[in-house]
C-alpha cells in the first residue's frame, strides 16, 4: 500500500503491545500461529480471510487540508479507477472520513480452507 517503513514500524509496536496486554480468551483465539505481523497486516487488507479489530478514538479527517494531502490522493488512486471522474467531485462534496487512533489492534488469520471445510 502506501506505508512507510516508520508507519510500518509504529503498526508493529501497536500489534505487540495489544497482544501483551490481551486477556486470556482473546489469547486462546489469537493463538501465536494466527497472529499477523505489520506487514502481513498491510498485505491483506485487501483480502476477506481475515479480521482486524481496533480499540481506539476516531478522529476527524478533513480531506481537502493540506496535511491530509496523502490520504487524499490514495482515496482517489482506490476510487476513481472503479467510479470514474467524476468521483473527486464527490470527495470534495464533503463526505465524513475518520482515522482511528488505536490505543489497541489485533489481527487474526483464518485460512479459506477452514471457512468452508
Amino acid at each position: 500500500m502506501h506505508e512507510s517503513p516508520a508507519d510500518t514500524e509504529a503498526l508493529q509496536e501497536l500489534l505487540d503491545r495489544s497482544y501483551a496486554t490481551a486477556g486470556a480468551h482473546l489469547l486462546k483465539i489469537h493463538t501465536p500461529d494466527r497472529r499477523l505481523g505489520a506487514e502481513q497486516v498491510i498485505e491483506r487488507l485487501s483480502g476477506e480471510e481475515f479480521a482486524v479489530t481496533v480499540h481506539g478514538r476516531a478522529v476527524p479527517v478533513d480531506v481537502r487540508a493540506g496535511q491530509e494531502a496523502g490520504f487524499r490522493q490514495t482515496l482517489l488512486e482506490i476510487y476513481q479507477p472503479r467510479y470514474g471522474s467524476q468521483w473527486e467531485e464527490f470527495l470534495d462534496s464533503g463526505p465524513v472520513y475518520a482515522r482511528i487512533e488505536a490505543d489497541r489492534m489485533f489481527a487474526l488469520a483464518i485460512p479459506s480452507a477452514r471457512l468452508t471445510g
